[in-house]
This record gives C-alpha cells, structure tokens and sequence, in this order.
C-alpha cells in the first residue's frame, strides 16, 4: 500500500502542472529538404517516410549512424552531430523525442532511460532556441499499456496491466465509493506483484507525463511549431489513456492548440509528412468514408484506445492545413473493410466513386485471420482500380499509413514510381508478408522475438523468392498525364531481410 500512496501523491503533483484544384508541383513543395530523428530505425519510419516523400519531391534525411537496434539503444552523440550539421540546410524538422530522450521507441518503455537522459532535453531546447526561423515539429508517444518484453517486469505483464487499469479508474474517480472500490482491487493486485516492479511501473508513466508537459509548454512558447502524441498499444482505460487525458486537461487550461494526441505510433510520422504538405501548399481534403459493416465503426479494436470512427476522424483531422488556401477541398473516398463480407460489396463502392482517389484500409485481420477477401481482390484485379491500400498492423497505424499516402498523392498531376514503389509495398508487406508469411512461421518457430542467423537466411530466401512469385500478376492503379492508369508492378524483390531479427517487420531491397 506504501507504493500506492507514494505514486497518488506524485500523480497529484503532475496534475498540477500546468484530384483536385491545387497541385503540389506548383513549387510550394518540390525540392524541401525535410530533417528527421526517426521513431526508431525499423523501414516504417524511416524508408517510407523517404517514400513517401519523393512522391511530392520532398528530401526526406534521418541519420545513416548511431540508430538504434531492437535492444541496443541509439548513439546519441552521433544523433546530436546529424541534427546539426543538417539543421541549418532544413526547411523543416521532424524530431521523434523518443528516439533523441530515450534512445529508441523500445528504450521509452523504460522508466531509467527518462531518468539518465533527462539532459538531453536541454540540449534540444538550446538547439532549436538558435534556429527560431525553422519549421520544427516534434513527435511524442505515451508508452504502451504492457511493460517492455526486455524486462524482467514482463513476467507479471497480465498483473500489471490490470493494475494500471485499476489505478487509473481509481485517478478518474469522482466519488468515494468509486474510489474505495478501486482501492480495494488495487491491495489485492499489489499483493501479487513485487513491489519494486508496481513503483517502476507507475514511475514510467510519471516520468513520460513529465516529458510530455514539458513539450506542450514548448509548443506554448512557440519553441516548436506543433506536437503530435501518440498512444502505443494502449485500451480504453489504463495508464496510458490517464496520461493522455492529463495532457488534454493541460493544453485546455493553458490554450494550448497546437498540441495534438492520436491512436497510433508508427504511422505519427508519415501523417505529419501528409500535414507538412497541406500546410505548405494550402490544400485541404474531404473524405467520404464507407465502413464494409456499420455496426463496427463504433467498435474499439485491439491497441487502439478508442471507437474505429474515431480513430479515423482524428487522423483526417490532423493532416488537414490550419488555414487552407483553396475554398474547395479535394474530395477523397476511403472504403474501411472490417468484418467477413462479399468482395461485391468493395465492386459497387469502386463503380460509385469515380475519378476519385480510392483507398482501401483492411483492419480485419486484428479481429480474425481470414484471407478470403483479399484473395477474391487479387483474383478480380482490383488492384488495377485502387490508388491506396494498407493492411494488417494496429488499425491506427493501417489507417494512419492510408491516409497519408493518399494525401500525398491526390494531386500529383503526374503520379511517379514512388507511388508506385509504395503501393507494391504495401501488398507485398502489409498482406503477403504479414499475412500469409509471418504468420507461417510463427507456428514454425517457438519463439519468434529473435531468430538465429541460420533461421533467417533460410526464411528470407524463401520470402525473396515467393514475394516475386506473388507480385508478378499485380496490376497498381497509378496516374499519367492526369490519366487512370493500369501498370505492372515495376520492381522486383532483390533482398529481404529482417531490420530486427524478429518475425514482425520485413525491410525489402528492389531492384
């Protein structure tokens, strides 16, 4: 019970604290050279936000040195050098605070890597206190609910989560009864958790809230130009979602606007890519949004916190520009497959929205793993009529990667391989690899967190090999000369491989 009282009295103190009209080739965009501290080094913010990028002739430039890797922390004095020999060449900068603070999005998770760093964020500030006259945003993230797989706290993960849950119900209690029968579940979980595992977990979140406020009071002072949170991994209610309404209290009370939170964490980045051009060229969106099942767009799936309906708005929300120089928006059409349906339920929706950018999310396979659907798509080539596609990850983070995508390519005039590249990509990673193939080889191996060199070679031989098999016959959706078009798939797998020697996440080579 010490360890409860101590960490209320702490959370207590925190809460005190305080196609259309305009094209991106008119010369608002192409030719900006855009500086980024990536969340961490896996392709998803690294490679694809260069990607993405080139689509709109925008220099994406992250450091090639002292990234990290999976349980090796980043070189921060290498990091630091990068920021400032490339800052004074930027026209914006993008810094993912965890990967400067605590050394990668992995070293987040861990209360001491807030702790032995905190000097860090003075450097930052004196940093960027000298270049006033850039376009410097900043990207935080609430860790996620479950402690980290590389602690020994891990062992109790269940508990703690439970614990946290608890916890914050009791924070956001607003009657003493209410709080009297959180307190009694809370004596019952600390009586099967060491201690020093329940204070380090409190601590965590303690510390991530202290960093967070400190970069809304940044944003306040005009230090930085915007803040984008986002909540990894997190529920409906939890530590991670008391952190976050903390930091919603607090940019209230101080009107703080230009502080935003959204479900995600991989995909915070490309959307502020996506936000960047919109504001720089002044074009705005609007989207006509089709859930394949009604009844689920209220439904909060896994890792997301928060209703799929919202997950969306917010994130459509969140790339559109301030104050948009064009009265018409671009009109955008986004179809959301959630459930098990008829593949000709997506035929009408296509033939109802035409010569508009379409863009397909499939969030289904959180839910259950059926590839009937998609197998019915890629048999009636419908690839060929679909400009945008992102699947299988978190829904925020398939949801965040459509969206970007599609604001970075509904008005190229001419859509390039870039787009291309992107769209081939996301077949061969997000449904292909993610699918099909990782799913394989989790019933393969007992334990996928980190696979020989021996195992490695011989699964990503078997990838190289049978991802060209499976891009052969696709056709993409692509634009030319303000045409609809049909290409084959324009690149080939050369080499793939696995960034952090587990299962979850494929880095491709193309030729």
């Amino acid at each position: 019970m010490k360890v409860l009282l101590l960490f209320l009295t702490l959370w207590v103190g925190l809460g005190t604290w305080g196609l259309s009209p305009v094209s991106a080739a008119d010369g608002k965009l192409a030719g900006k050279k855009i500086v980024l501290i990536p969340l961490d080094s896996r392709p998803v913010n690294t490679e694809y936000i260069t990607m993405l990028g080139e689509i709109s002739g925008t220099s994406v430039v992250y450091p090639k040195e002292g990234m990290d890797e999976y349980k090796r922390s980043a070189d921060y004095p290498k990091i630091k050098a990068f920021l400032m020999r490339e800052l004074p060449k930027a026209d914006a900068v993008f810094i993912c605070v965890p990967q400067w603070l605590n050394g990668s999005l992995i070293e987040g998770r861990h209360t001491m890597s807030y702790i032995l760093n905190g000097h860090r964020l003075d450097d930052l500030k004196s940093i960027l206190s000298a270049y006033k006259d850039k376009k410097v945003y900043l990207i935080g993230l609430i860790p996620r609910e479950k402690p980290s797989y590389a602690g020994a706290a891990f062992s109790y993960a269940t508990e703690l989560t439970q614990y946290g849950r608890k916890y914050a119900q009791y924070m956001l209690s607003k009657t003493e009864v209410s709080r009297n029968y959180m307190l009694y579940f809370l004596r019952k979980l600390e009586s099967s958790i060491p201690s020093m595992y329940v204070k380090d977990y409190l601590r965590l979140f303690n510390e991530n809230a202290r960093v967070l406020y400190i970069l809304s009071d940044w944003a306040k002072a005009g230090l930085v130009d915007e803040v984008v949170i986002g909540t990894d991994d997190t529920s409906d209610i939890g530590l991670p979602k008391l952190n976050e309404w903390r930091i919603r209290q607090y940019c209230r009370e101080q009107g703080i606007r230009n502080v935003h939170i959204m479900t995600g964490a991989d995909d915070i980045t490309a959307l502020l890519l996506a936000r960047y051009k919109n504001e720089v060229t002044g074009s705005a969106s609007r989207y006509d949004i089709t859930f394949s099942h009604e009844g689920l767009k209220g439904k909060i799936k896994a890792y997301d916190g928060q209703p799929l309906n919202e997950v969306i708005r917010d994130k459509i929300a969140f790339v559109q520009p301030e104050e948009p120089v064009n009265s018409v928006p671009a009109s955008l059409s986004l179809y959301i497959h959630s459930h098990e349906e008829s593949i000709e339920k997506l035929k009408r929706w296509i033939h109802e929205n035409p010569g508009r950018v379409r863009g397909v999310a499939d969030v289904s396979y959180a839910g259950f793993l059926d590839t009937v659907w998609m197998e019915n798509y890629l048999r009636q080539q419908l690839s060929r009529e679909i400009d945008s596609f992102a699947a299988w990850n978190t829904s925020g983070n398939t949801l965040g990667l459509l969206v970007a995508h599609m604001e970075m390519i509904r008005d190229q005039p001419t859509w390039n391989t870039a787009h291309e590249k992107w769209l081939t990509l996301r077949y061969a990673e997000d449904y292909y690899y993610n699918v099909i193939k990782r799913y394989e080889f989790a019933m393969r191996y007992p334990s996928t967190m980190e696979l020989s060199p021996n195992e490695e070679e011989a699964l990503m031989k078997e990838v190289e090999t049978q991802t060209n098999k499976f891009l052969t016959p696709l056709s993409l959706a692509t634009r030319r000369d303000g045409h609809q078009e049909s290409v084959p798939v324009p690149i080939r797998v050369e080499k793939a491989a696995l960034p952090w020697h587990r299962i979850f996440e494929i880095r491709y080579i193309w030729r």
